[in-house]
C-alpha cells in the first residue's frame, strides 16, 4: 500500500472506480480508503459513498453502514444524500425503521435530484408499512412533485396502492389525472396506462375502459391499438358484446401486431363458444340445406373440428355439397356460418391435408374462408336482386340472416389473419376482408 498512499485523492477516487469496473474489488476497496483517509473536502465524501456500495454489494454490510456514514457525515451536496439513501435501505433491511426512516429524511431534505426523489418514495413505504397513511401519502406526493420520470412513476404507483387499500378509487384517479394532465403526451400515455391496470385490478372496469378509450385516440399506432384492445377486454366484462367486438375489430385493423394477436386471442373463445351453444341450442331439424333436413348439420360442423383429418374434411365437403350448394343458401346456412366462424379461429383448424382434387397440400382454414367468402357473396347478391322473381321469401330471408353476421365475419377473419403463418390462409383472408370492405350498407336482421 505504500506506493498507493502517494497517490493524490482524485487519482486514488479514479482509480478506485476503474478497479470495480475490472470487478478487482480488493484493489478498489484500497484505492477508496486512500481517497477517504486523504480527509480531502470533495474526494473523501465520494470515495466513501462508492466504498459503502462496493462493500454492500459483497456483502460486508456493517463495514458498508461505516463507510456511509463517513459520507453523510461530511455533508457533501452529492455524496451525502446519496450515501443517506443506501444506509437508510441498510438499516431497514436489518429491521431498524426509525434509524432508516432518519436517513430517508436527511436524503429526502437535501434535494438531490435521484436521491430525493428515491428517499421520499422509501419514507412512504416504511410509513404505510407502520401504519402512518397521512405521512405516506405526503412522502409519495414528494416523490411524484419531482416529475416526469420513473421514480415519480413508481411513487405515483405506490401512493395508488396505499389508496386500493383504503377502498379509495376516486383518490386513485385523482392523483393519476393531475399527473395525467401536467406531464408531457409520452409520459402522461405511460401512466394512463398504469392507471388502467390499476382500476382493472380493482374491479373498476368502466372507470378501466374510460382511460382506455382516451389512450385509444392517441396519436402513436400502438398506443392506440394497444389500448383498442383493452377497452374490448373491459367492454366484454361490462357485458357489452357489441362495443367489445368493435374495439378488438380496431385492434384487429391495425398494423401493430401485438395489439392484433391479442385481440385475435382474446376473440377466439368467444367465437368458440357461440358455436358450441348453437351446436346444442339450435333446432337443426327445423331447418333446411341443399337435400331436406339439416337434422344432420350438427354431427356433420362439428367434424370441423374432429380430432381425425378425414372427419374434418367431411365437413367442409358438407359445407360445400349441402349447406351452399350451386349458388343457393338454405335457412341452415347463416347458423352453419356461424359454427364455422368458431372453428376457423379453432386450433384444429391450423392442419393442412392433401386429396386427389388438390395440386398440393392446403391448410384446412384456407376452405373455411373460402366457404365463407361464397357465402357472403351469394348473400349480397340475392340481397341485391330484388326484381328477381325466382328468389322466395325464405331465400331473401335466409340471405338477410347471412348479411347480419358480416361484423363477426370480419372480426373472425381478421383474427385468422393476425395469427397464420401461411400465405395461402393469408391470402384468402385478405381475399374475403377485400369483399367485405367493398359490400354496401346492408340491414340484416341482428343476431
Amino acid at each position: 500500500m505504500g506506493t498507493m498512499l502517494k497517490r493524490p485523492p482524485d487519482l486514488a477516487f479514479d482509480l478506485g472506480k476503474m478497479h470495480r469496473r475490472r470487478n478487482d474489488l480488493a484493489a478498489a476497496r484500497e484505492a477508496f480508503q486512500i481517497a477517504i483517509a486523504s480527509g480531502h473536502p470533495n474526494w473523501a465524501p465520494l470515495a466513501a459513498a462508492e466504498l459503502g456500495g462496493l462493500l454492500s454489494a459483497s456483502g460486508d454490510k456493517p463495514a458498508a453502514e461505516g463507510a456511509y456514514h463517513v459520507a453523510v457525515d461530511s455533508g457533501h451536496e452529492d455524496a451525502a444524500p446519496r450515501a443517506a439513501y443506501n444506509l437508510g435501505l441498510l438499516l431497514a433491511e436489518r429491521g431498524d425503521t426509525a434509524a432508516a426512516e432518519a436517513m430517508y429524511e436527511r436524503a429526502a431534505a437535501s434535494g438531490h435530484a435521484d436521491a430525493a426523489p428515491r428517499a421520499w418514495i422509501n419514507l412512504g413505504y416504511s410509513r404505510a408499512k407502520r401504519g402512518d397513511s397521512d405521512a405516506a401519502r405526503t412522502a409519495y406526493q414528494h416523490a411524484i412533485d419531482a416529475g416526469p420520470g420513473d421514480i415519480a412513476r413508481l411513487a405515483l404507483s405506490n401512493l395508488a396502492y396505499l389508496l386500493r387499500t383504503e377502498d379509495d378509487l376516486a383518490g386513485v384517479k385523482a392523483a393519476y389525472r393531475s399527473v395525467i394532465d401536467g406531464w408531457p403526451g409520452d409520459q402522461a400515455l405511460i401512466v394512463a396506462g398504469d392507471l388502467v391496470q390499476h382500476l382493472g385490478e380493482a374491479g373498476d372496469w368502466a372507470g378501466a375502459r374510460e382511460v382506455s378509450r382516451s389512450m385509444a385516440e392517441s396519436d402513436d399506432p400502438a398506443v392506440a391499438a394497444r389500448a383498442s384492445f383493452e377497452v374490448g377486454v373491459f367492454s366484454e366484462r361490462l357485458g357489452e358484446p357489441d362495443v367489445a367486438l368493435a374495439a378488438f375489430q380496431r385492434a384487429l385493423d391495425s398494423a401493430d401486431a401485438e395489439a392484433r394477436s391479442r385481440a385475435a386471442a382474446a376473440l377466439a373463445p368467444t367465437y368458440h363458444e357461440r358455436a358450441a351453444t348453437l351446436l346444442r341450442e339450435t333446432d337443426w331439424a327445423a331447418l333446411e340445406h341443399a337435400h331436406g333436413s339439416a337434422s344432420d348439420a350438427p354431427a356433420m360442423l362439428a367434424d370441423l373440428i374432429g380430432a381425425d383429418v378425414d372427419d374434418q374434411v367431411r365437413g367442409v365437403v358438407f359445407l360445400f355439397s349441402a349447406v351452399l350448394h350451386q349458388g343457393s343458401i338454405y335457412s341452415v346456412t347463416a347458423p352453419a356460418a356461424e359454427v364455422v366462424l368458431g372453428a376457423l379461429l379453432h386450433e384444429r383448424t391450423e392442419v393442412t391435408y392433401a386429396r386427389a382434387w388438390l395440386r398440393e397440400p392446403q391448410p384446412l382454414r384456407v376452405e373455411l374462408l373460402n366457404w365463407l367468402h361464397e357465402v357472403i357473396a351469394t348473400a349480397a347478391w340475392q340481397s341485391a336482386a330484388e326484381d328477381d322473381a325466382e328468389l322466395s321469401p325464405a331465400d331473401r330471408a335466409a340471405a338477410a340472416d347471412c348479411l347480419a353476421l358480416l361484423p363477426h365475419v370480419r372480426a373472425a377473419t381478421a383474427a385468422a389473419l393476425a395469427v397464420t403463418e401461411a400465405d395461402a390462409v393469408a391470402d384468402a383472408a385478405t381475399d374475403l376482408l377485400a369483399t367485405l370492405s367493398a359490400l354496401p350498407a346492408v340491414s340484416g336482421r341482428s343476431r
